[in-house]
């Protein structure tokens, strides 16, 4: 049984939220003849994955590889479809026109740790459209009273988590936990796993992120995602308050994404 429009919307949703990127594409006029019918839609992922139906046959595998193209220049495109044997090589006649809509992945940004600094810095990410997740291992800290604008909060063991750790590539991670130890912990099982993150950052000093770097590298990981790492987190803005330091990281998450080619960082300085 094909999907219909509900479950196609509810599969978008869920997508959207757990951070992929998808096409959708709708046939939005079609003469008598075409394989599919007006307002048939089908939602195409990177990995070449679908979910409905655009009528099948050999439309529908130049619609595909059409979503492939929009996953690139993720660019939304109107296309006509003429179906006959000049047009895509069908005998049934007609027309189709099929829209084509990029739907981005959500940013996700993932804090490790429930302080102060997460405090400062989610409002300013949740104003530039960021949800986010805040991982601690102390009750106190994680739960609904104290971060009430989390979108999920994980209340366990940092390594632990970060076992079952599946980011996406549109994602953030920072590491400001209320612990050096911690920290490392976090880091290490995150670099082990080599993951396509977009951005990830770890609070500390020069001196202790160095001997930190150091030591994760000297493991070999495959990937060498060590060297990817924004350490000692945040913009260099000269920074000394808590409100400061969120200001740098938010700038500079905000650099990364919008792939500024000079970053001032406090890790490049």
């Amino acid at each position: 049984m094909s999907a219909t429009f509900v479950d196609i919307l509810q599969e978008a949703v869920i997508k959207q939220q757990q951070g992929i990127p998808f096409v959708l594409a709708t046939i939005v006029e079609g003469e008598t003849g075409s394989p599919g019918r007006t307002g048939f839609k089908v939602i195409a992922y990177k990995d070449g994955s679908f979910h409905g139906t655009v009528g099948g046959g050999e439309m529908e595998r130049l619609i595909l590889e059409k979503c492939a193209e929009i996953h690139k220049t993720k660019q939304n495109t109107l296309e006509t479809l003429v179906l006959n044997q000049d047009g895509i090589g069908m005998a049934c006649g007609g027309f189709a026109k099929i829209f084509y809509e990029y739907f981005p992945a959500k940013k996700r940004l993932f804090i490790f740790g429930a302080g102060h600094t997460c405090h400062s810095l989610a409002p300013i990410m949740l104003s530039i459209g960021f949800d986010i997740i805040v991982i601690d291992n102390r009750k106190e800290f994680a739960n609904e009273e104290k971060l009430p604008w989390a979108s999920e909060i994980y209340c366990q063991d940092y390594a632990e988590y970060v076992e079952h750790f599946q980011p996406e590539e549109n994602d953030a991670v920072i590491i400001i936990t209320h612990g050096h130890i911690y920290d490392k912990e976090v880091l290490d099982g995150i670099c082990k796993k080599n993951p396509r993150l977009a951005y990830l950052g770890m609070i500390g000093s020069k001196i202790k992120v160095k001997q930190t770097v150091e030591k994760i590298k000297a493991k070999n990981y495959q990937g060498d995602f060590i060297s990817k790492v924004y350490a000692p987190i945040g913009l260099n803005i000269a920074q000394r308050t808590t409100e400061e330091i969120a200001v740098a990281i938010a700038a500079e998450i905000l650099a990364v994404y919008n792939k500024v080619e000079e970053i001032k960082s406090m890790s490049r300085r």
